[in-house]
């Protein structure tokens, strides 16, 4: 029986499948060693390009913006790959993120894959890299469109063929599922017990300190990745040997799980969370007046006040790349210096007029800020049971899960990374949330 493969390529937002979203997939399906069918398409990621990686891949936030959204290609997918071995060059990368963007979607992609990294690596034995573009340069394989889905895709499928001739079993190069090392000090049954749903998880060592805090979508299949037999960095060996008991919290909601995440962390300070302790967004992006004109200027967090919401940022030089881009999303200037964007605006401005200028840039820096102070959000997980997030001085304060026999409440710290985290979930998963902010109502909410 002829083996059939999917060479597949894709291009994303960023490295990591749970933070970062697909912009472009290349599928080349071959039965044997002869390609038989191909499709290829830009992906709406449904959240901004870096510059970065626009350089990289030449993908830019235009060209994504009337392009399919993942769910609308996904039965093309799941179609193209059914019954064949998933092939790229270094799989896990590949594969993890459809993976993760099926399991957003609430479905299962489960498929056999071979890594051609790994495979290269036995066929072609002394080489001096075996990234794509090495491997193929010292192979005479011609790679057009370097770092574009199809472009990559076809180089691999051309490796592949050329793997395909030297003389060993295929089979032996299936990529094995990852096996789970339970913890040494830790109950076997504490981990099989563990929920297949949404919520946070924590580590504890043997004298009840807290080692780590984390949310998923699926706490056991989360908590599992870190149990890996194939893990190698020495942090998180360290890690797993230390864990005596695993506790989680349930919450049914991925907005609800990031929230008390951030808290949690911020609270207890857990040796094994680095990113999250500190302050992940320091700077801000804020409006004010000079000369009676709007404008943007990057400041420190604290100089913030609490009742303010502003645009938060990891340094100074993403805050000034997003006042750029949303000057070059306004008034359609492609200038690179800040001098001369700047010359640009002031004869915008006597163009147009201050009124209608000002007019302008405050409502375009307040359409995607919440207009209300005090609100409630709350969503419907099931029969008896919904989540509530309260909302005051436009900053999440608690979190109420209401189910048939109790209700839990977790009070939450105000501090910029909660307010980021809060407005970007929000705005990708409005639709899913009912804003109360009638003052009746929203008491009755909280009874």
């Amino acid at each position: 029986m002829t083996q059939k493969y999917s060479i597949i390529d894709i291009e994303t937002t960023g490295s990591r499948n749970h933070q970062h979203k697909i912009t472009e997939i290349a599928i080349i399906n071959m039965d044997g060693r002869e390609v038989v069918e191909s499709f290829s398409t830009l992906i709406n990621p449904q959240r901004n390009i870096s510059y970065r990686i626009s350089a990289l891949t030449g993908i830019t936030n235009d060209m994504v913006e009337d392009a399919p959204k993942f769910y609308e290609v996904a039965k093309k997918i799941v179609q193209m790959t059914e019954g064949r071995i998933f092939v790229a060059h270094n799989v896990y990368f590949d594969y993890n993120f459809i993976k993760q963007e099926f399991s957003d979607l609430g479905y299962q992609y489960k498929r056999k894959k071979m890594c051609s990294v790994k495979m290269a690596r036995k066929a072609f034995p002394g080489k001096e890299s075996y990234s794509l573009g090495k491997i193929c340069q010292e192979l005479g394989i011609e790679i057009k469109n370097r770092h574009r889905a199809m472009g990559d895709a076809k180089a691999t499928a051309e490796l592949f063929k050329l793997i395909l001739k030297k003389p060993f079993q295929m089979e032996e190069h299936l990529v094995k599922e990852s096996k789970v090392l339970v913890p040494p000090k830790l109950k076997t049954d504490d981990y099989e017990s563990l929920p297949e749903k949404t919520g946070i998880y924590y580590f504890y060592d043997d004298s009840g300190n807290t080692l780590y805090v984390g949310k998923s979508k699926n706490i056991k299949k989360r908590v599992a990745q870190h149990f890996r037999l194939e893990m190698k960095r020495n942090k998180d060996i360290k890690l797993r040997k230390s864990i005596a008991k695993v506790d989680y919290e349930i919450l049914g909601d991925e907005l609800a799980a990031l929230l008390l995440e951030n808290h949690e962390i911020k609270v207890k300070r857990p040796y094994f969370n680095v990113s999250l302790k500190r302050n992940k967004f320091p700077y801000a992006v804020k409006i004010f007046k000079e000369k009676e004109v709007y404008r943007l200027k990057v400041v420190s967090v604290h100089n913030i006040s609490p009742e303010e919401v502003a645009f938060y940022f990891h340094s100074k030089k993403s805050a000034s790349a997003w006042i750029h881009r949303f000057y070059q999303s306004l008034f359609g200037s492609t200038l690179e210096n800040e001098l001369e964007l700047r010359t640009h605006l002031e004869k915008y401005l006597k163009t147009i007029g201050r009124e209608h200028y000002n007019n302008l840039i405050y409502k375009q820096y307040n359409k995607s800020l919440p207009v209300e102070d005090d609100f409630i959000l709350q969503r419907k997980l099931s029969a008896g049971k919904r989540i509530l997030v309260r909302v005051e001085k436009k900053c999440p304060k608690e979190i109420i899960l209401h189910q048939t026999d109790e209700i839990k409440r977790w009070a939450l710290r105000d501090d910029p990374d909660m307010r980021k985290i809060f407005w970007n979930s929000l705005v990708k998963k409005k639709a899913l949330y009912e804003k109360i902010t009638d003052p009746k109502k929203l008491s009755l909410e909280l009874e």
